[in-house]
């Protein structure tokens, strides 16, 4: 293994020493006829592929040579070589992991060097060719970038297609984005991984070019509504959105938009109906329920503050619904368990209110009214305690569930576990 190892070490330092004595013409034919090699069998001779990257590699950096068409056209070959021979890899090894993630990009920019440096009607047609070629590597490398949620590299290599598709159209060359249905599909996914870097100019335009062209489908209308509402241009946010309910109103990617649009404006009387009617749609989406449980609850809220304790009740008893029915499809969402506690929490700090009314009056007949709602007040504080235990557990850390704890138990009485939170608050405290 140690002889091994040093002939593997002697190599490197030949090729090292070949590139440091400096022969950039030798350097790119010898790129070009280990690519060749390569070529003639990709499944065995990857090897001859990584010494046609060193060499050329080598040679582009040459002063000389790296001003020549020649040697950027088979730096483009090589990198788009290596692009594609991840695809080669992933049939017999699908965790295959890319060594040259950027190769793509690198084959684009040669070639975009050999056209510019292009002084041959041939070279020119070689760089374009290449060009054609490094769209499905751009492609790949724009999928696993998004995947990997890296959306300003994945809008990079979606929209470095598009760049190649006109440069080819403006040469009079076929492109595969010929395919109407093709490049409209380009134009979306660059649109999106836009949209989700916040790159919401480039966003815009590409959608809005996808609105012109006919590419009329729900997620233009969603995606534009989404850029405009990102700059804050409520009134085309709105019409755009308007526009897309009306020709699409079976679509939830646009019915959600909808709803976080009327959460946003305060909308919770009009939000209710929109809320039923994208459950018919959706009945196991646990965050619907859970969204209309809030709606429920700000309702509940607002009924109590107009003094009207009959309706305030009525929409309590559909919140608590509503979660519940969110806890049943996903038992273990924090925010939906921790919702459900505050819904008690709140009714039962209303009776406080209420308490503190009731104390001046220290005749028989008010002290009575003032027990009863006392023990009404510490039943529904006991009522959200399991919630907001359930809710500890699932998020030990967070600070307003030991709040609410800390206060419960104070009320309880239960003096010895609400110190036991105050110094869990405090050590929270401290770690921040």
């Amino acid at each position: 293994m140690k002889k091994l190892a040093l002939i593997g070490l002697m190599s490197i330092l030949f090729v090292t020493l070949t590139f440091a004595q400096g022969d950039p013409k030798k350097a790119v034919k010898r790129a070009k006829s280990n690519l060749e090699s390569y070529m003639l069998d990709q499944s065995k001779k990857f090897d001859k592929l990584i010494m046609a990257k060193k060499f050329i590699d080598f040679a582009s950096k040459d002063e000389t040579y790296g001003k020549k068409a020649k040697t950027w056209n088979i730096k483009g070959q090589i990198y788009n070589a290596l692009s594609s021979n991840v695809q080669i890899q992933r049939i017999t090894d699908p965790s295959y992991k890319d060594p040259y993630p950027d190769a793509a990009f690198t084959a684009y920019d040669a070639f975009q060097k050999a056209l510019d440096l292009a002084e041959k009607k041939y070279q020119k047609k070689d760089a374009l060719n290449g060009m054609s070629e490094a769209i499905s590597g751009l492609s790949n490398a724009g999928i696993a970038a998004y995947s990997a949620k890296d959306y300003k590299k994945a809008y990079d290599a979606f929209n470095a297609g598009l760049e190649i598709h006109k440069l080819l159209k403006d040469n009079n060359k076929k492109s595969p984005f010929d395919d109407k249905a093709q490049y409209q599909n380009q134009l979306y996914i660059t649109g999106l991984a836009a949209l989700t870097s916040k790159m919401y100019d480039q966003a815009g335009k590409l959608f809005s070019q996808l609105k012109d062209d006919g590419f009329d489908k729900p997620e233009i209308y969603d995606g534009l509504y989404k850029v405009y509402k990102a700059k804050k241009n409520t009134e085309k946010a709105q019409a755009i959105l308007d526009e897309g309910r009306k020709k699409y109103p079976d679509d939830k990617a646009l019915m959600y938009s909808e709803i976080n649009d009327y959460l946003s404006a305060g909308k919770t009387k009009e939000l209710v109906s929109k809320l039923q009617n994208a459950i018919k749609g959706d009945p196991n989406n646990a965050s619907l329920f859970a969204t209309l449980g809030n709606v429920y609850d700000q309702l509940s809220q607002e009924a109590f503050k107009n003094k009207n304790i009959a309706e305030a009740d009525k929409q309590f008893d559909l919140a608590k619904a509503a979660y519940d029915k969110a806890i049943s499809l996903d038992p273990k969402n924090f925010a939906t368990v921790y919702s459900l506690g505050t819904l008690y929490y709140n009714k039962a700090a209303n009776l406080t209110a209420e308490l503190k009314k009731l104390e001046d009056d220290i005749s028989p007949a008010g002290m009575k009214k003032y027990d009863a709602a006392k023990a009404k007040m510490l039943e529904i504080f006991a009522q959200a305690l399991p919630y907001f235990q359930k809710a500890e557990k699932l998020e030990p850390n967070d600070r307003n569930t030991l709040i609410a704890l800390k206060e419960i138990y104070a009320r309880q009485n239960k003096i010895a576990l609400s110190k036991e939170y105050s110094a869990k608050l405090d050590k929270l405290t401290q770690k921040n």
